[in-house]
């Protein structure tokens, strides 16, 4: 799905450039504002509406969703349903994902006299992770599919009647800006009210999770969580507003980027795509043709660097 504009930035509470993307492209506003990864916080606009100086619509997906799954209780039983069909794929990849990449990792600390050798069982190695990677968004696939022809959400009456609202409320607006927070709640209120087109529609400012949202997959990542060692896995499709990219969110802070090993099987495994390191200040703006560096970007290089991006490509 193309869109004429689209901007994937960093984290915007430190440093936030929204409103420096919004000048650059003349986007005077209203915009509808998408905060539904916050969640409970999804009404906070206020620090944003302050920065950006332009009137913006808060479209309130979370809120919305959750009063339309409390009307139809059948939808929301068949999505709760639905969801843990989701999360028992997850464990069986994840599982089958720990061990595919430990065997890469072997192969790259395997010291061998016959290097042209280890070079091709290197690159096998990623190709079965690659395999594994397509045969897992398959199977959500399938479950996405069997979950929308079954149900069809846009026919429930609750379903058309909220969408139709919002439609309205983003026709009027100049740009759709989406917010960080749980890119899986987000995922799901744009899936379940079928946004994808409405928002392609018009220009996209989106930051943090609202980035790897616009991407055509979305890609979970930490290298040191809290709860102990992590592996890159995919999540799901994502918009697809956003081509060719894996957009990586505070990847200063969630990735070893000083880790030449990590850092090339992590692009390597998701190339041709480029891996953006969407740090405080930085991000890249698509115009329907290319893409551009906005301030000092980063990304991440099969050779193992962290390499800045100073042109378009």
């Amino acid at each position: 799905m193309s869109v004429s504009f689209v901007a994937l930035l960093g984290p915007q509470r430190h440093q936030p450039i929204v409103r420096r993307v919004l000048d650059e492209q003349g986007l005077d506003g209203p915009l509808a504002v998408v905060t539904g990864g916050w969640e409970e916080r999804e009404g906070e606009l206020h620090e944003l509406e302050v920065h950006v100086e332009r009137p913006t619509v808060n479209l309130r997906l979370a809120q919305r969703l959750q009063s339309v799954l409390a009307i139809d209780e059948a939808f929301a039983q068949a999505l709760v349903d639905r969801n843990d069909r989701l999360r028992t794929a997850q464990r069986f990849y994840r599982r089958r994902l720990a061990s595919l990449l430990e065997s890469v990792r072997d192969l790259y600390a395997l010291p061998v006299p016959r290097s042209e050798l280890l070079v091709a069982e290197r690159d096998d190695a990623l190709r079965a992770v690659g395999a594994l990677d397509a045969h897992y968004l398959r199977q959500i696939r399938g479950i996405h599919e069997a979950f929308l022809d079954l149900w069809e959400p846009r026919s429930r009456p609750a379903v058309a009647e909220l969408r139709e609202h919002i439609a309205a409320e983003v026709g009027d607006c100049e740009a759709v800006l989406i917010a960080g927070g749980h890119v899986g709640s987000l995922l799901d209120q744009v899936s379940l009210l079928d946004l994808r087109a409405l928002f392609a529609a018009k220009p996209i400012v989106a930051w943090s999770a609202g980035a790897m949202l616009c991407c055509e997959h979305i890609v979970l990542f930490h290298d040191s969580p809290p709860q102990g060692p992590s592996d890159p896995e995919l999540y799901d499709d994502g918009l697809g507003v956003a081509p060719g990219v894996v957009a990586l969110p505070h990847a200063s802070l969630r990735l070893r980027l000083d880790d030449t090993l990590r850092v090339e099987m992590f692009a390597r495994r998701f190339a041709p795509r480029v891996c953006l390191a969407l740090d405080a200040g930085c991000g890249a703006r698509w115009d329907g043709s290319r893409w551009e560096p906005i301030g000092p970007l980063r990304c991440l290089a099969v050779d193992g660097r962290v390499a800045p991006v100073e042109a378009a490509w």
